[in-house]
């Protein structure tokens, strides 16, 4: 059975900024410095204390809510096992800087569940669970890249998607991700900022490297245009230097709101934003708002 897209408007055409005062805005700002080295040399730069005001201000007064995730990929230390790295036994250590629930606040993933879908499917390849046609590395490339909605939902169907979520979320150890309650409605699947920087920061160390590096290079050559029309450029594509990598993610009206996501990886730096606003704020005005928040975040050191 086909996955049904919720319609979506006309893309927009620009994306103006807005800097407005913020009355409810809530935002969850997530600091993870891992094992010394790389990883915690590039949350170096001024403390959250003075980011997180800055990103809030500058994401304006949409009437929604913003959660925003900043973390740093773990490195994979050499000589250890896949096993040994399995997430669900990794011990993390945080230093945190948010607003408490609004950390673990469910969203909807809209088009960031293509994530999940293609790490999965490059997981059961390697573990000898699945054989791909090319057709097929076609489907999950452009999944990724021009987030190409008819690519995942043939993959969601035919590799059992609701079951891919599950996998993924206790392979990565994401506690606040689960499967759309239609299991026809692969954009409604949950998940929460938290998880999503988990996951993106543990990619390294629990997917084989070659699937982590496919994956991640996938992300870093997203088209700026998607596959429907919209306008990727929007959030950390707008904003980071360089070519992060990216996936971002866009729906209405799941309860009457529109969502629009941005996460990436730029450097070893995660950074993931997750929104929602009422139906009445078009596209323009969310995706303006979305990059004056990445726009906010000061970029990683080049030493």
């Amino acid at each position: 059975m086909s996955t049904r897209v919720l319609p979506r408007p006309a893309p927009p055409r620009a994306l103006p900024f807005r800097r407005t005062l913020v009355p409810v805005v809530v935002l969850a700002v997530l600091l993870a410095a891992f094992a010394p080295g790389s990883a915690r040399r590039a949350l170096a730069g001024p403390p959250a204390a003075a980011v997180v005001p800055a990103m809030v201000s500058a994401y304006g007064d949409t009437g929604g809510t913003l959660a925003v995730a900043l973390t740093a990929q773990v490195e994979r230390p050499d000589g250890l096992s896949g096993r040994a790295l399995d997430a669900r036994d990794m011990e993390l250590s945080y230093v945190t800087a948010d607003n408490g629930p609004a950390a673990v606040r469910p969203f909807p993933t809209a088009s960031i569940v293509k994530l999940f879908v293609a790490e999965e499917v490059l997981h059961r390849v390697r573990t000898g669970q699945l054989s791909l046609e090319p057709r097929d590395w076609r489907l999950l490339q452009d999944m990724i890249r021009s987030s190409d909605d008819p690519a995942v939902s043939e993959l969601w169907d035919r590799f059992g998607g609701t079951q891919m979520v599950r996998d993924v979320a206790a392979r990565y150890g994401l506690k606040g991700t689960r499967p759309p309650a239609d299991p026809t409605q692969w954009g409604e699947t949950i998940t929460t900022a938290r998880d999503l920087a988990r996951f993106l920061a543990l990619l390294p160390t629990v997917a084989a490297p070659a699937d982590a590096t496919t994956l991640l290079v996938w992300m870093r050559t997203a088209t700026p245009v998607a596959a429907d029309g919209f306008d990727q450029r929007f959030g950390v594509f707008g904003t980071a230097p360089g070519r992060p990598a990216v996936k971002q993610g866009w729906m209405c009206c799941l309860g009457g709101n529109r969502h629009l996501h941005s996460v990436s990886v730029v450097g070893t730096r995660v950074v993931v934003l997750l929104s929602e606003v009422p139906r009445s704020v078009g596209y323009d005005r969310a995706t303006a708002a979305l990059t004056a928040a990445a726009a906010a975040l000061p970029p990683p050191p080049t030493g």
